[in-house]
């Protein structure tokens, strides 16, 4: 019950503000293979980079291409000169054209993900996840047990419905806030003396 209140709170907040909860993946380059799978809790890809030799990230173009050959200048042989195109594939990725050498940690995927369940004692909430609103989950899963157990409701049972409602008040406006409010900034305009 804790994991399934804390996983619809971590989807609120992707839902409101794109790039929570990003998480980074390495894949190996590999000769002759041009299908890559999802990284585990994959929801939406970010961005696709090629690691160069030298350590430099190189953002590949989405292409959905649908008839036609792969342009000759993107099938460049070998080394820091391939720069292919990605499309989503089957429960995965594709690269055009297919790699001819091998590079490990050649691909970095940036991907919007869902945090792992928790399940030890020593498990902790994703770093991500604002600090503030520990309490509303527990209060989450307190409502959900509740409920599960058809308590009515009347006595402790009202106390704690209440307390929820005010918790989840408070999450609607620090969601909120944070995908749609921003700084305003004016530049310096001084006054003219002569005015």
């Amino acid at each position: 019950m804790f994991n399934a209140s804390y996983r619809r709170r971590c989807s609120q907040l992707i839902m409101a503000y794109e790039g929570w909860f990003t998480q980074v993946a390495m894949h190996n380059l590999t000769t002759g293979q041009s299908t890559y799978g999802n990284p585990p809790g994959l929801l939406r890809y970010l961005k696709v980079q090629l690691v160069r030799s030298d350590g430099r990230l190189v953002p590949l173009r989405r292409d959905e291409r649908q008839e036609g050959g792969v342009s000759p200048d993107a099938s460049s042989p070998v080394g820091d000169s391939y720069l292919p195109t990605w499309r989503p594939y089957s429960n995965g990725l594709i690269f055009e054209p297919t790699p001819n050498e091998t590079v490990t940690n050649g691909i970095r995927l940036e991907f919007s993900g869902v945090p792992v369940f928790l399940s030890a004692d020593a498990d902790k909430l994703h770093p991500s996840f604002p600090e503030l609103f520990d309490e509303l989950l527990v209060i989450d899963t307190v409502v959900l047990a509740l409920e599960a157990e058809g308590v009515h409701e009347s006595g402790p049972a009202a106390a704690i419905y209440r307390m929820r409602m005010e918790w989840s008040e408070d999450w609607e406006r620090f969601i909120e806030q944070r995908s749609i409010s921003r700084d305003r900034i004016e530049p310096f305009v001084p006054f003219d003396i002569d005015s």
